[in-house]
């Protein structure tokens, strides 16, 4: 190789790492310039966290029961000779419902009134007679005991006659009918439903530790899936006299009126039971807790030493939710900046910038 060619590549060699290390510092500079400003500052939405009169309420679940309700049912049996109803028909205390075939029981009446008569003359007879010192006081014990038999007898055809029409124990709403005419029935056969539900029960279950603060008239507030943006208002009718030892529960019974009859029984509940104290609490959008099964936690917005603003994480102790908001037990003192919007986004100490346009104000 020439010495011209060397001290042409030997050259060429230095341009090239000169170059390289121009790159280097470049590179290095820039890095250095972001490390310095950190990432941009991310917009978030914030609101004071507010202290509000905290009313305590239990949550439980619980079943919608009738005032009164039962499946109607034949004391006798029977063939049906007339239902007097329909499915879903409003009745009232004493109406005639079905009526069962009674041919057999009315010839047996007339047969035990016509030995009651019969009974009957021949005590008179008797009576008159033993007065009369006629006949011994036997005989006239006899003939009173067989009159109180004949009574008797009918008085209990009388009564088998009246259980063959078959009457609303209680005013009410009947269900769907389960029976046709001239069907035969067994006794105690489910004809059709009653139900009374213009004032409805719900028991539920609370921990018992809730029993000093439970009283009778405490109100209750009710949700059912049906109509889910309506509430429906009751009160405590009555406390269990004795707490679950399975359980640790006490046993309450909400009652409400159902003034509209939108409720049915067998209704699912979801039951609020409001507590006379107030407490103050913290509370913040629920929008604004992160929840993990470490721990909840929150971001605060403050200032750094530099006067720009930061999300600091804090750890919180939620309480009850209500709606979307959420107490805070532990963990704020109240006025604090809360990110309620964004908050995905956000790490300990990230900068931030405040989103007045749809800031909510408190």
């Amino acid at each position: 190789m020439s010495k011209r060619t060397i001290i042409f590549l030997s050259l060429l060699l230095l341009v090239i790492v000169g170059l390289g290390f121009i790159k280097y510092q470049q590179i290095k500079q820039g890095m250095a310039m972001m490390a310095a400003s950190g990432p941009p500052p991310s917009s978030v939405e914030v609101i004071a966290a507010k202290h509000l009169q905290w009313q305590p309420r239990v949550s439980a679940v619980g079943t919608l029961t009738a005032h009164e309700g039962i499946d109607v049912s034949n004391e006798v049996e029977g063939i049906i000779e007339k239902i007097h109803i329909e499915s879903g028909q409003q009745v009232m205390k004493g109406e005639l419902l079905i009526s069962l075939n009674d041919d057999v029981e009315q010839a047996d009446l007339a047969s035990f009134r016509a030995q009651e008569d019969l009974a009957s003359s021949l005590f008179k007879r008797n009576e008159n007679m033993w007065k009369a010192k006629n006949i011994s006081e036997t005989d006239y014990d006899n003939a009173h005991s067989n009159l109180k038999v004949a009574q008797a007898n009918v008085e209990r055809i009388q009564a088998r006659i009246a259980k063959k029409s078959i009457r609303a124990p209680f005013s009410g709403v009947l269900g769907i009918k389960h029976i046709s005419t001239g069907q035969y029935v067994a006794p105690g056969t489910m004809l059709v439903s009653l139900q009374d539900y213009s004032l409805l029960y719900s028991d539920f279950a609370v921990p018992e530790k809730y029993l000093p603060d439970i009283s009778v008239g405490l109100n209750v507030s009710l949700h059912v899936s049906a109509y889910t943006k309506r509430n429906f208002n009751g009160k405590v009718k009555a406390i269990d006299a004795k707490v679950d030892e399975t359980t640790r529960n006490i046993n309450v019974r909400a009652q409400l009126v159902n003034e509209d009859g939108l409720l049915r029984p067998g209704m699912y509940a979801d039951i609020d039971l409001i507590l006379n104290q107030q407490t103050d609490r913290i509370v913040v959008p629920a929008t604004a807790i992160i929840f993990s099964s470490f721990g909840n936690a929150l971001f605060v917005v403050e200032k750094n030493e530099t006067g720009n603003l930061i999300a600091k994480r804090v750890q919180v102790e939620t309480g009850e939710q209500r709606a979307d908001q959420v107490a805070i037990l532990s963990g704020l003192k109240g006025g604090e900046l809360v990110v309620q919007a964004g908050v995905n986004k956000l790490r300990n100490k990230s900068p931030v910038v405040i989103n007045e346009q749809v800031r909510l104000k408190e």
